[in-house]
């Protein structure tokens, strides 16, 4: 013991006492550890993504009589492999989902049908987590719609979209969920231009909204409650993704701009149907997978969580066919009845074919299956003028025979409407103009001639004309190639008026025409021009298809003899209308 004074006064202490080495390095050790950062978390995420199903639910093209090459019945098979082995996984839709087969047209609109939505219930058995509106999703019209989206079981999206709430829509405009304790956001911009390809009775009370405007504000807003942020963008690319070029779509197509919102970790497009696979765009990954549940889009991300944060170590994503998955047996069961329905209207005899139909591709002449469009609307809307395009996805023939409406839906496979407007001659002019700006030029060599148009304008979008007689010189500048148009033998003069038979797509401007949307409206038709083509099979029992050659490509003299092609190939400039011998560039 020792004597230690304490405020002048001396106390006997113990000895210090010396704790053990081993105990001395444990606590340092454990010290040191603490101080350290919390070991890194990872999470696996899958994000799948389909856009622009069009109602495909069933492996089967009803109107082709051949196997689909993807379905929902598909896709719902891969996903649930790929949920099995992922557990993180999310599964969205970009939109246009509802709208583009016989077997929606029967069961939500036609004649009959009772309004349950095939491709909703076959969604609901997927297990979707949310899907953006479309701007299909509007073509059967606000009632339609809204029986649709109250038949899901997930969220529907459209942020840029207001008055949802007043047409009784259930639309949101955003959601977070939860996956492996990572929050995802998910936003859903649909196309603002709505409103230029559908009546207005198919959104009336609706608006769009700037949808650039939007992303910003809403992606900022989102990111302050998600870890990770998904935007679900019914709209495609303006850019060549490739050398970045414009072209022309900038009006409908936004994704190349929304790519340069800051915060956006997935932008899955849609509305194009071209497949994109996962690749990066200004730094933002993007991807887009076809159309009619043919491809499903897989991006895998892993994630690491620390100390409260979230950030993304690894992105990598691919575009998966689904040709080949067996059609999931429950999604086949929820579409049997409707599907039974569809093939027994498709083979329902209502007149006969005298002569066979070729129904193909843009036409390099006057053509028996679009002037049997133009023959039903003028007789359906007794204008003095028909404009229609050529609308078929592929190549189909019918035999001489049976007529039935597989050939109405083969020839119109859209819900359009039929509108007549009153517009003059000069305006008449300019918008034949419009309709052949596609094509490029024409290749001549020594064999022949060759039509080449522009691979970026869609095929729906090169309308003729009949009623009228005219010539279209494919090698003069865009805007001054048609000639001699004449209406009953007489050359039009620019004031002389005429009502025009046009579709509901066209009357909303679809397809940028000139005056088409301004015009005064005569008349409306508001019933889907495939009803109407069969009630004309089913009132004329004897259809006789057959192009009138009412319009030609012509070639100027010069460019006959530069190709030595001969005169059988090229009508002279002031020749009647003949069709060019020339194989399009397709």
């Amino acid at each position: 013991m020792s004597d230690m004074p304490i405020h002048g006064e001396t106390r006997k202490t113990a000895p210090t006492r010396v704790a053990p080495i081993h105990f001395v390095l444990a606590a340092a050790l454990a010290a040191a550890l603490f101080a350290l950062p919390a070991r890194a978390e990872q999470v696996e995420l899958t994000v799948l993504f389909t856009s622009d199903m069009h109602a495909h639910v069933l492996p089967s093209d009803d109107v082709r009589e051949k196997p689909a090459r993807g379905s929902i019945a598909q896709a719902a098979t891969l996903i649930t492999r790929i949920r099995g082995e992922r557990p993180n996984t999310i599964v969205l839709d970009g939109g246009d989902a509802i709208q583009g087969t016989p077997l929606s047209h029967y069961a939500l609109v036609a004649p009959g049908a009772d309004g349950v939505d095939p491709t909703i219930a076959a969604m609901n058995l997927v297990g979707y987590d949310a899907a953006v509106l479309g701007n299909h999703e509007f073509n059967y019209g606000l009632d339609v719609l809204r029986r649709s989206l109250g038949q899901s079981r997930f969220p529907w999206l459209a942020a840029n979209m207001t008055g949802a709430r007043e047409a009784r829509l259930p639309v949101g405009d955003d959601l977070v969920v939860t996956r492996g304790g990572v929050r995802v956001g998910i936003l859903g911009l649909t196309n603002p231009n709505i409103p230029h390809w559908d009546p207005e009775s198919h959104w009336r009370g609706l608006a769009f909204t700037d949808l650039l405007e939007v992303a910003r504000v809403r992606v900022a807003a989102l990111r302050t409650r998600a870890d990770v942020v998904i935007v679900l963008l019914h709209t495609g690319f303006e850019r060549n993704l490739d050398s970045g070029a414009v072209d022309g779509s900038d009006f409908e197509n936004f994704a190349w701009r929304v790519a340069q919102v800051p915060g956006i970790d997935l932008l899955l497009t849609g509305h194009t149907h071209v497949n994109i696979p996962p690749r990066q765009v200004n730094g933002t990954w993007v991807a887009q997978p076809g159309r009619w549940a043919e491809f499903v889009t897989r991006f895998d991300l892993t994630l690491e969580r620390s100390g409260g944060a979230v950030r993304i170590t690894r992105t990598a994503g691919v575009n998966l066919p689904t040709g080949m998955e067996v059609p999931r047996d429950d999604v086949l069961a929820s579409g049997a009845a409707i599907h039974a329905r569809t093939l027994a209207e498709l083979a329902r005899p209502i007149g006969t074919l005298e002569t066979p139909l070729r129904i193909s591709g843009v036409p390099s002449r006057d053509d028996a299956g679009i002037d049997l469009i133009h023959a039903v609307q003028l007789e359906a809307s007794g204008a003095d003028l028909s404009l229609a395009a050529p609308l078929g996805f592929s190549r189909i023939e019918f035999q001489a025979g049976p007529a039935t409406p597989r050939l109405a839906h083969a020839l119109y496979p859209y819900p359009n409407t039929l509108v007549v407007v009153r517009i003059s001659g000069a305006q008449l002019a300019d918008v034949l103009e419009h309709a052949v700006r596609g094509w490029q030029t024409v290749e001549c060599k020594a064999t022949g001639c060759t039509l080449l148009r522009d691979p970026e304008f869609p095929s729906y979008n090169y309308d003729n004309l009949a009623g009228a007689t005219y010539l279209v010189d494919p090698t003069a500048p865009v805007g001054h190639r048609i000639r001699g148009l004449r209406v009953k033998g007489a050359a039009v003069a620019p004031q002389q008026l005429f009502t025009l038979a046009i579709n509901s797509y066209r009357a909303a401007g679809g397809g940028n025409y000139p005056y088409l949307a301004t015009a005064e409206r005569i008349r409306e038709i508001d019933r889907p021009m495939v009803e109407l083509l069969i009630e004309y099979f089913t009132r004329h029992g004897r259809i006789t298809p057959a192009a009138d050659d009412n319009w030609a490509f012509i070639l100027p003299l010069r460019e006959a003899v530069m190709s030595n092609a001969g005169a059988s190939t090229t009508p002279k400039p002031d020749a009647g209308p003949a069709a060019i011998q020339a194989t399009p560039g397709l």
